[in-house]
């Protein structure tokens, strides 16, 4: 009888529980979790920020040797936000006394509580070939494992660059005179660019999400092992084809709790709507889908008649089918937008601006169209509402290039051939 295989162990750390139905941030791990389970025995570790674990999806634990919850935090509720403030006084203090030593980041929990975490050192107790880290700010996480004596081959997935994502929405805050929250966001990249400083040098092996961050980071780290980890979607088995009923449908999939995809919103209001009212012969609506949380953009985009907000859905599929289009407007922010991933595997055309596009390898015209100019945005929405054999063409580009380059089953080729090029069999 051939021996059973055994599995290496892959320790993963993430900051919320995977799921395909979540945004990006449970997206990601949960594709590379369900790629990864395939090679490896994987234990998740999920360090969140609430007391009690919260509900999840269960379907994770099919991938999983074990599934552990840590909570970031010893404080919740207006204890959290009273150590929060204090700490981040702290740290301007020291910034104001010592100039570029800002280092707080609320994100990566409290160390001083962090460190007497039981569960931890369990975890720490066992051996894993691999402890893999998704996102920056659970690096500390990471080192206080170490301090325990777990010593492994240590990858950390950036996804996006920190640092780069809030220098960019810092600059959208300015540009749209918000000069306070501008200023916050300026600070806060300050602090990321140093921890990203600071902890990657540590790590055997680097993930991006883009090439373009991975050229960014490769300049600044010139002698790490820095890859490109692509954001990926599943390709549905059964794509209807879709026609036209009456109205034309766009659609935008995306939190109005995230400054980018507000901007882009008030942009494509303010500045898009005005010229589609003129010049569209046939009528439209803008569905926006995603968590709407109560502030003044919401009230100011819930003004136009031609907006319809649907708030949060589990099942997007039916969002894509009945959309005509998909547009991603936005001005800021950073990695790579799965929306847009979402909208080419569906079959669906796309109109975005460069930014919202970046880091995606579309070229303009062949996988969607890319104009930054509100006029020529407008327009390219026009032409796509009558122009159906080049809407087809161009959403046929795309759901070739999801399926050649981002969809899951390029998760394994990327790990494995990296991961042996530095060494780990």
């Amino acid at each position: 009888m051939a021996p059973k295989l055994i599995k290496p162990r892959l320790l993963f750390i993430s900051p919320v529980f995977p799921s395909p139905d979540g945004p990006g941030l449970a997206m990601r791990p949960y594709y590379q979790i369900v790629s990864l389970s395939r090679i490896y025995s994987i234990h998740l570790l999920v360090a969140g920020t609430t007391p009690e674990r919260p509900l999840y999806d269960t379907n994770i634990n099919k991938y999983c040797e074990n599934v552990n919850y840590i909570c970031r935090y010893r404080f919740s509720g207006w204890k959290f936000s009273l150590w929060h403030r204090s700490r981040r006084l702290m740290d301007n203090l020291k910034h104001f006394i010592k100039e570029n030593d800002l280092s707080f980041v609320a994100d990566s929990g409290d160390n001083n509580y962090l460190q007497y975490d039981k569960n931890l050192a369990m975890i720490a107790s066992m051996t894993f070939d691999c402890v893999h880290v998704f996102r920056l700010y659970l690096t500390s996480v990471a080192e206080i494992l170490k301090k325990h004596g777990l010593n492994s081959f240590y990858s950390l997935d950036m996804d996006d660059i920190e640092s780069e994502t809030r220098k960019s929405i810092s600059k959208l805050y300015f540009r749209n005179k918000d000069f306070i929250r501008a200023s916050r966001l300026n600070n806060e990249s300050t602090i990321f660019f140093n921890m990203e400083t600071k902890n990657i040098p540590g790590y055997d092996q680097i993930f991006t999400c883009s090439l373009h961050d991975k050229n960014i980071l490769q300049n600044r780290f010139p002698d790490k092992v820095i890859s490109v980890l692509p954001n990926v979607v599943p390709i549905p088995k059964n794509l209807k084809i879709h026609e036209v009923n009456g109205i034309f449908t766009i659609l935008f999939v995306g939190t109005l709790g995230y400054y980018p995809n507000i901007d882009g919103l008030l942009f494509f209001a303010d500045q898009i709507v005005p010229i589609l009212r003129e010049k569209s012969r046939q009528p439209w609506e803008l569905r926006v889908v995603g968590a709407l949380p109560q502030n003044k953009w919401r009230k100011r985009l819930e003004k136009f008649p031609e907006i319809e907000f649907t708030g949060w859905v589990k099942d997007l599929h039916q969002e894509y089918e009945k959309a005509d289009i998909v547009i991603a407007p936005i001005r800021g922010g950073g990695g790579t937008r799965i929306k847009i991933l979402e909208a080419f595997a569906h079959g669906v055309p796309v109109v975005s601006t460069s930014k919202g596009c970046e880091g995606l390898d579309v070229e303009n015209r062949v996988h969607l169209i890319t104009e930054d100019d509100a006029r020529r945005f407008a327009e390219a929405c026009m032409q796509l509402m009558t122009d159906n054999k080049f809407a087809d063409e161009i959403s046929r580009q795309a759901l070739g290039l999801v399926a050649l380059k981002y969809s899951p089953e390029i998760i394994n080729q990327v790990w494995t051939s990296q991961l042996l090029h530095t060494g780990l069999n």
